[in-house]
């Protein structure tokens, strides 16, 4: 009886551990810097309303896309000046998050399972 209690207290122990662990886990690299683009793009870039889709979309299009807006700011372009508030590492942690639909690790690296996205994209108004 006393070897099930330990059992039991030891299980008990763990499950807080882990519960602990998980309500500190880091969010996904890039969702924080995302959320401005939420705005427009829907939340997780899940667009709707005729507003260019984002999530699973290749990182590199993502990605060489906001680097030509902040190289060639146009003060009327909304996304050019967004683009211009970003450092090449943040908008490359953008580009990935949504590439990945989300999951990535804390550090930026796609999970395993990721979407890569689809090289195809629809141009924006803005290009």
């Amino acid at each position: 009886m006393k070897s099930h209690r330990k059992y039991l207290a030891g299980a008990g122990a763990l499950a807080l551990l882990l519960a602990a662990a998980a309500a500190d886990a880091a969010p996904p690299a890039g969702r924080l810097l995302a959320a401005q683009c939420a705005q427009c793009h829907g939340t997780n870039g899940q667009a709707v309303g005729g507003m260019e889709k984002l999530a699973g979309e290749s990182e590199s299009e993502i990605y060489g896309e906001l680097i030509k807006m902040k190289a060639n700011i146009k003060p009327n372009e909304i996304m050019h000046r967004q683009a211009a508030g970003y450092t090449d590492a943040q908008i490359r942690l953008m580009a990935r998050y949504y590439a990945t639909g989300g999951k990535t690790t804390a550090t930026g690296t796609p999970t395993p399972s990721s979407n890569t996205g689809d090289s195809r994209r629809r141009k924006s108004h803005d290009d």
